[in-house]
């Protein structure tokens, strides 16, 4: 059983969470003008079209990046059209990303990152699997154009999106809200095409590399299932390579906070957050309890929001650890399950040590 199976497993299903499943959809409307226009009101209806239709241009994530990384309409669109994301299919030259090998077409879709975390989104079409069928690939991901230097090294997982996000409450629920099933299968891999999704989550390693502006280079060698729970059974090889521009801005800003985490020995300095991940930098002011499992840093979790809301499972993996061999200072980042509005968050929620058997801290910080 893979950690993720096991999760899901341990989380229950929270049957009283219902949504309906949002599915956009854009008409199109052809104006043909019968009289010839004077060349200058050419120019001027040509400069005034365009401008209409770049305003109209609706940024959809695709099914992979909406799952791995929830975000509201006007949340896609104001991070793609101030750069932090990427949506290709968009691209004027999309066409030379589509990479097809033994019969299956794989392309980038999505990308959003910040200065140390990024999510790649793949739409994988032509590799047919039955509902009941878990796929999986071969893949290798690395930064930079020296794939053997530390340089390119990254901390990272990847998996096909399987239909499943943990909702504000801890629960494992379908995409539209709907409770797991219980027949022993629960992934909706296939999309209403028969295409799949596959989702790449990366984390640059401070001291060897940075996210902005850095070539991802990602190569796929095979295609295959997961037979019930034994090993990866390959099906199809091939060669899908991929060179790809990560973007450059990350709208991160530094918040001072220098406040203490409640039940440890702790104090908060400064976070360094984006809309899709978070660094908390601490100052270590007495003995810490590690263990056999953690650290005992505080590890971050969720937020409250100014208007009361809670979200108490936003941290979606990262890392944490001393900066230094004195360990008087420390570190936790930790990328997001969620977009998240920086300017509406009034708490921090952490445990305050990450070896368990403890409850949630709140930080105020704004």
């Amino acid at each position: 059983m893979r950690s993720r199976d096991l999760y899901l497993s341990m989380v229950g299903i929270d049957d009283t969470v219902l949504a309906k499943a949002y599915r956009y959809s854009e008409g199109k409307k052809v104006v043909k003008f019968h009289k010839r226009l004077s060349f200058v009101a050419c120019i001027c209806f040509a400069l005034l079209a365009t401008a209409t239709a770049a305003a109209a241009i609706h940024h959809f994530w695709g099914r992979g990046m909406s799952g791995a990384l929830k975000s509201s309409d006007v949340q896609q669109q104001t991070l793609t059209e101030q750069g932090q994301a990427i949506v290709y299919p968009e691209l004027a030259d999309y066409s030379s990303y589509q990479v097809t090998d033994q019969g299956i077409t794989i392309a980038p879709d999505t990308v959003v990152a910040d200065d140390k975390f990024a999510y790649v989104s793949f739409k994988v079409s032509g590799f047919s699997i039955s509902d009941k069928e878990e796929p999986g690939v071969d893949v290798d991901y690395y930064l930079g154009d020296e794939k053997d230097s530390e340089s390119s090294w990254v901390s990272g997982s990847s998996y096909f999106y399987d239909g499943i996000i943990i909702d504000d409450n801890g629960m494992g629920v379908y995409e539209d809200g709907s409770p797991l099933e219980q027949d022993g299968f629960i992934g909706h891999y296939l999309d209403e095409n028969g295409d799949l999704e596959y989702v790449i989550q990366i984390q640059a390693v401070d001291g060897l590399n940075t996210i902005p502006g850095n070539t991802l280079h990602v190569e796929f060698s095979s295609l295959g299932i997961y037979p019930g729970k034994a090993e990866y059974e390959a099906q199809v090889k091939g060669n899908w390579s991929f060179e790809l521009q990560l973007p450059t801005t990350s709208n991160a800003q530094t918040i001072t906070v220098n406040k203490d985490v409640p039940e440890s020995n702790f104090t908060i300095t400064t976070i360094d957050i984006s809309p899709v991940s978070i660094t908390v930098n601490y100052k270590v002011n007495g003995k810490v309890e590690a263990s056999e499992d953690g650290t005992g840093i505080p590890e971050f979790t969720g937020f409250v929001m100014k208007d009361g809301t809670r979200l108490p499972y936003v941290g979606n993996g990262g890392s944490s650890g001393f900066t230094d061999d004195t360990e008087e200072y420390a570190v936790c980042a930790s990328c997001f399950d969620r977009v998240i509005d920086i300017s509406e968050i009034k708490s921090l929620l952490l445990w305050p040590t990450d070896c368990g058997g403890v409850d949630k801290v709140e930080v105020e910080i704004q």
